[in-house]
């Protein structure tokens, strides 16, 4: 918070583009959010999440901005085995609130 600001801005404030796809997984243990711009399938952790095993695999819809209030860990560069799903290909983390 800034001084005499009195309130938390309650927003994001770094935008990051990040490519798991082609780079690996992404891991930020601090937590992060996360939005895309292509619809399409990502897998990953939850921030309290301390297992890969509790990965999570769902559809992320575009937005312009961040409307997924869950907190991250970790985007897998990999979807789970089997079926017929894309994968979203522009991806932004988001950091502060």
């Amino acid at each position: 918070m800034a001084p005499n600001q009195g309130f938390a801005l309650g927003n994001i404030l770094r935008v990051v583009p990040v490519n798991p796809a082609a780079n690996g997984d992404f891991v930020d243990e601090n937590g992060f959010f996360i939005r895309v711009e292509t619809t399409g399938y990502l897998r990953y952790c939850p921030k309290n999440n301390q297992s890969d095993a509790e990965a999570i695999e769902k559809n992320f819809t575009a937005s312009t901005i961040f409307v997924d209030p869950e907190l991250c860990r970790k985007i897998f560069g990999t979807l789970t085995a089997g079926g017929q799903r894309t994968m979203a290909q522009v991806i932004y983390v988001g950091y502060g609130v």
